[in-house]
């Protein structure tokens, strides 16, 4: 086993859980010279300031006390100058554990290291060289830090998730009534939507012959159960985060990674994203024929904002203005793009040589992935192939390069009556940045490769992007399939935001069919 992999023990499990398994003596010998290096700067410290006060107080009127103190405080000096070659001996020590035996235990048992390093690659190439029994292994042992773990294939995720969900809703059922989901004292509402949220998974992924009651919203997706994946499931803090891949992004040839917008919990929008999705990807695999392999993962990965607007009292006139509410706050999307550049490094990694991976926004969705987007860029990291936004307040951006994107590859659509597309709230509008191609969501006739054809109608507002029989919904899945005859672009936004037309000719516009 290579240098640079641990096992976490009780308290140091990668990404901030407690409690997975025993200590390599690599990883026990550096914990506790951090721990004393820790205790011996805080004696320093405290040492210093007794010398001081003792050497205020000196006086020749009691000799007898300065020369005791004297020796007490050159043997405490002598004490710390000890202790810091200790911490470094035991680093010295930790490196030929590390080189000698890097599955040894501090009980002496066998222990099973995994990447103290989670770059996708990283991850990817340790996962490589496990043999079968180590993998399964790691399994038993550390499933939680496996199905968050970027880099691992899609099927180990989803596995080790599974058992993460059925542990979660145990745990939480001791707190709350499955059924009813009446509280205990000690549990809380955000406790309550988390369960509820986590009950609604466990359906996803169920065969809906099994459900006593199919839940409202879930038999509108279409995507069947044996193409769904748990790709990610994040339990350790509220909202519950998580990830779901329609279609296998180990096999795809063409993979999207979607992040959706404010309001979107796995408890209040856990359906209707797997819909809209789902959708996607049926429209995406209508284009290219039945035999593509096509993936969207929908990242329900961070905490989207909550709401759009909120009441506010005006001073004390008791008259309530509605005011931007968590929305126009860019920290959501400042803290998700980490985790979203890593999601996006981990599908690059997993997935086939030369798929074709596309980076989706809906909403605020699209101002995060801007961020993850430009956090790749600044690292010189090409990921995505292309772009997507829907209704987009901004992406933090206003030239492609900053998001390490080419001329032509990022493209935007607006539909009619949502202004949300046009506020330019993060970093200006993204229809104003150069090379960007607006999709047009305009009525048209198209024709399918098999032969159906059918009259597309305009997406209204904010929320139909995503929903069948929209011309939007086609030229993103377009975009998908990188079928550029397909994809009508528009260059009127004043007539599609207030739902008119333009006698301007636009050739991008027109409703010819799709051969």
């Amino acid at each position: 086993m290579e240098e640079g992999v641990e096992t976490p023990g009780e308290g140091v499990r990668p990404g901030g859980d407690a409690g997975t398994g025993p200590l390599t003596l690599e990883a026990g010998l550096l914990a506790a010279a951090q721990s004393l290096e820790q205790a011996v700067a805080a004696a320093t410290s405290a040492h210093l300031h007794l010398t001081e006060a003792l050497a205020a107080e000196r006086t020749w009127a009691r000799p007898g006390d300065a020369v005791l103190d004297e020796i007490l405080t050159r043997r405490t000096d002598v004490g710390l100058y000890a202790a810091g070659l200790l911490v470094d001996q035991l680093r010295t020590e930790a490196r030929t554990a590390a080189s000698r035996y890097p599955r040894l235990g501090l009980a002496g048992e066998d222990v099973l290291p995994i990447p103290r390093d989670e770059a996708p690659d990283v991850v990817a190439a340790w996962w490589r060289d496990l043999d079968a029994g180590d993998r399964e292994e790691v399994l038993r042992r550390h499933a939680p830090w496996v199905g968050r773990a970027d880099g691992l294939p899609t099927a180990v995720r989803h596995t080790a998730n599974l058992q993460v969900l059925e542990a979660e809703i145990a745990r939480r059922s001791r707190e709350l009534d499955v059924d009813t989901g009446a509280p205990a004292d000690e549990a809380t509402v955000e406790e309550e939507r988390d369960l509820r949220g986590l009950l609604k998974l466990r359906a996803l992924f169920s065969d809906p012959e099994l459900l006593a009651e199919v839940p409202e919203g879930l038999a509108q997706v279409s995507t069947p159960p044996s193409r769904r994946f748990l790709y990610l499931l994040d339990a350790r803090s509220y909202p519950l985060r998580t990830a779901i891949a329609l279609g296998d992004p180990d096999t795809a040839t063409h993979l999207v990674v979607h992040v959706p917008g404010t309001t979107t919990t796995v408890d209040l929008r856990l359906y209707r994203e797997a819909t809209w999705m789902s959708w996607l990807r049926d429209e995406t695999v209508r284009l290219l024929g039945p035999d593509a392999r096509v993936a969207v993962i929908d990242w329900i990965g961070y905490q989207a904002p909550y709401d759009i607007a909120t009441r506010k009292a005006l001073g004390d006139t008791g008259m309530r203005v509605l005011v931007p509410g968590e929305a126009s706050d860019p920290r959501y999307a400042r803290e998700a793009a980490d985790h979203l550049a890593r999601t996006l490094e981990g599908v690059r990694e997993i997935a086939p040589a030369g798929a074709r991976i596309v980076a989706s926004g809906h909403s605020y969705g699209a101002s995060a992935m801007g961020l993850a987007l430009a956090q790749l860029a600044a690292r010189h990291h090409h990921v995505v192939d292309a772009a997507m936004t829907a209704g987009a307040p901004g992406i933090f951006a206003s030239r492609l390069s900053d998001l390490g994107l080419a001329p032509g590859t990022l493209y935007a659509c607006v539909a009619p009556g949502d202004l949300i597309g046009i506020l330019g709230i993060f970093g200006g509008e993204v229809l104003r940045i150069p090379g960007v191609h607006q999709l047009s969501p305009l009525a048209r006739r198209v024709v399918y490769p098999d032969g159906t054809w059918t009259v597309l109608r305009p997406p209204v507002g904010h929320e139909q992007y995503y929903h069948r029989g929209t011309a939007s919904l086609l030229h993103l899945a377009a975009v998908v399939a990188d079928d550029q005859p397909r994809i009508k672009l528009t260059s009127r936004p004043w007539a599609m935001l207030t739902g008119g037309s333009s006698s301007a000719s636009d050739p991008g516009d027109a409703g010819e069919a799709v051969q």
